[in-house]
């Protein structure tokens, strides 16, 4: 399960589903460094960040490697951290950003709050394991949807020299 989903989700530039045309739309016209989390489209990837640098909108997945969080799990130089808030955290300082890295300055604040079905999940998710849901007094209905694939990370790893495989945990 994602380690720090109550606290993305309290974040007021997560935005949760949402594609990269919404993304973009909305941050049309904002200064460089702009930036809001959403969901990501694709589900090799849980997260991704759109973002404002050099007049235009980008987006970077947010890839989990060994139980850390980068931009890319691919180059070793590159930074990681034990959380998603935490990698954001690091992009905050224009100083630490390179020319191809995101550069998260300033937060495009939602104008909505999250169903009370979708706050619950992320406390729950934050505060238990994925096999740690069946332990749970609930309903079935209500643990396959605290084990959606959306919420649950694909753990990725690599033998030297191998493609990468992938376990769901």
């Amino acid at each position: 399960l994602v380690p720090d989903l109550q606290k993305i989700t309290s974040c007021c530039f997560y935005w949760g589903k949402m594609d990269r045309y919404e993304a973009e739309k909305l941050l049309e016209g904002k200064p460089e460094g702009t930036f809001l989390l959403r969901d990501s489209a694709q589900e090799e990837f849980l997260f991704s960040v759109s973002f404002r640098k050099y007049n235009r909108s980008l987006h970077a997945r947010i890839e989990q490697f060994n139980h850390k969080f980068s931009f890319d799990s691919r180059d070793p130089g590159v930074y990681t951290a034990s959380t998603v808030t935490g990698l954001l955290e690091h992009y905050k300082d224009p100083s630490c950003v390179m020319f191809f890295e995101p550069m998260l300055t300033y937060p495009l604040n939602r104008k909505f709050v999250f169903s009370l079905q979708q706050l619950c999940r992320a406390t729950i998710v934050s505060n238990t394991t994925y096999d740690g849901i069946n332990d749970l007094s609930l309903p079935k209905s209500l643990k396959s949807y605290l084990k959606e694939y959306h919420y649950r990370q694909r753990v990725r790893y690599r033998p030297l020299d191998d493609p990468p495989l992938y376990h769901d945990l």
